[in-house]
């Protein structure tokens, strides 16, 4: 498959290289059966990368955006960024959080709202549905489903607290016979958590399916999603473990029936023993699925403060996160966002040469006592990156690396970079005669999409459908991407 940009967000684009075994004759011998007798051997490093790290890159902030009514999700449809949110007894922030967990409410509206350029906000659509019993309203999110029927192509996701003797004989008694590691702690008899949806054929008029598509109680964090390469749904969650909140995974091949949900990742044991796992805030990157990432809130309970972390991954399965400094931090004092924030979901284009995804603040640590001022006091801006920049490649002083083999989708090859004036960045390419790293003309400064030219020429000078391998060598450089155009 041809490849028109590498993102150097973890390793999986950079060769990790071997050592090459010398005789003094010149022969490299292998592992097995080398001739006789034995020789003393010097070891030569072939495409071994070395003087290179990952380092995730802090976000940039907007002005917070007014008058903003939705809940930590926004997507890029049919050409506006679009969300929705629930409107429950005529309040907008009753939606989430615990000013929802009242008695079965009288009225639940779900209100769409859409934007030319995510600041200004028309007027919100509202559709009423009909739910019967529910209360405590949260874990809010919602997705396009292309694997959906056009009536239920968009999907409108909530976690709610149901009678339990509703649901026991259909629900809960099979679920409380599933072995521990698949229960989570804070469902029982007593407390009866489902997860629900509302189904739209275009994100206006909604109504809610009937059934919960599974018991789990998803509180404020939620992220569904179809996933193209394995053809199942998949669900990234909340849930508790050893008393600290978790990011959780689950599959289904028919959305109304899931597995159970599975550990994913928790708090790092070189984390302080105070923190949580809050949020997931999972996204594949705009225009490269390819590359999936996560911006997990941690919670400091020590504080009631927060952080957002940057992790990558290749499958969805396996995550790590990415060295680095926090990405999303509270602003400094006295700022709208000082003491607490909660990430959003999705990157998305951001004007030209810029993505983004949400995210919320508050002057007020997270427990802080919630009179309505306080619950005023949340607002939402953009944390935003220039495009491609979330993650660099980055040599302190000299670096070397490989990338794998792929195949060009085009005939230039153009580096998104950042360096001092004295740094420098040189490409070269694998076997093709004039295009080797020593070839090539040195980039330096700060450049989104620069060109390379070895003495003048751009082209990449391999046969078409050739594949390739880029050889890096960079001095006090930080390097984002590589796109061939």
């Amino acid at each position: 498959m041809k490849r028109d940009k590498l993102l150097f967000f973890d390793w999986r684009d950079i060769q990790c290289g071997n050592l090459a075994w010398i005789a003094p004759d010149g022969a490299r011998h292998g592992v097995s059966n080398p001739p006789e007798p034995q020789v003393p051997m010097r070891a030569e490093p072939r495409a071994v990368p070395w003087g290179i790290r990952l380092e995730a890159q802090p976000a940039r902030k907007t002005d917070k955006v007014d008058d903003w009514k939705g809940w930590g999700r926004i997507l890029w449809d049919q050409g506006r960024y679009r969300s929705w949110y629930f409107e429950i007894n005529g309040h907008a922030k009753l939606g989430s959080g615990s000013p929802a967990h009242a008695a079965p409410p009288s009225s639940v509206v779900i209100c769409g709202v859409e934007s030319d350029d995510g600041f200004h906000w028309g007027p919100p659509t509202r559709s009423q549905i009909h739910v019967e019993g529910h209360q405590g309203f949260d874990g809010v999110s919602f997705f396009i489903d292309p694997a959906a029927p056009p009536a239920q192509r968009y999907k409108f996701i909530y976690c709610a607290r149901i009678p339990e003797e509703k649901y026991y004989s259909k629900y809960l008694k099979e679920y409380m016979q599933r072995p521990a590691r698949h229960r989570d702690e804070r469902i029982s008899e007593q407390r009866v958590y489902g997860m629900f949806a509302a189904a739209s054929p275009d994100g206006v008029e909604w109504t809610a399916l009937p059934e919960p598509f599974m018991l789990h109680p998803s509180d404020t964090d939620t992220t569904v999603l179809w996933d193209p390469d394995i053809e199942r749904y998949v669900m990234y969650t909340r849930m508790m473990r050893q008393g600290r909140r978790w990011v959780g995974r689950a599959e289904a091949q028919d959305f109304m029936h899931w597995g159970p949900v599975e550990p994913l990742f928790w708090p790092r044991l070189d984390d302080p023993p105070d923190y949580d796992i809050y949020l997931n805030g999972h996204s594949f990157y705009p225009g490269h699925p390819e590359y999936r990432v996560m911006f997990p809130m941690f919670y400091m309970r020590y504080t009631e403060r927060s952080e957002v972390r940057l992790y990558s991954s290749a499958d969805g399965m396996a995550w790590n996160q990415v060295p680095g400094p926090p990405v999303i931090e509270p602003g400094g004092p006295g700022a709208w966002d000082c003491e607490f924030i909660g990430n959003g979901k999705d990157l998305v284009h951001f004007g030209a040469g810029r993505i983004a995804t949400p995210y919320s603040g508050t002057a007020y640590p997270h427990k802080h006592p919630r009179w309505p001022a306080v619950w005023d006091a949340w607002s939402m801006a953009w944390a935003w990156w220039p495009e491609d920049r979330l993650c660099a490649v980055q040599a302190d002083r000299q670096g070397e690396f490989w990338t794998a083999p792929v195949v060009p989708a085009g005939r230039q090859l153009c580096l998104n970079l950042r360096t001092p004036m004295a740094g420098q960045v040189r490409v070269g390419i694998e076997g093709v005669p004039g295009r080797s790293a020593a070839d090539c003309d040195p980039l330096w400064g700060d450049h989104l999409a620069q060109t390379v030219t070895w003495g003048g020429q751009a082209d990449i000078g391999a046969a078409e459908g050739q594949p390739i391998a880029l050889h890096f060598q960079l001095r006090c450089a930080e390097l984002f991407s590589a796109a061939f155009v």
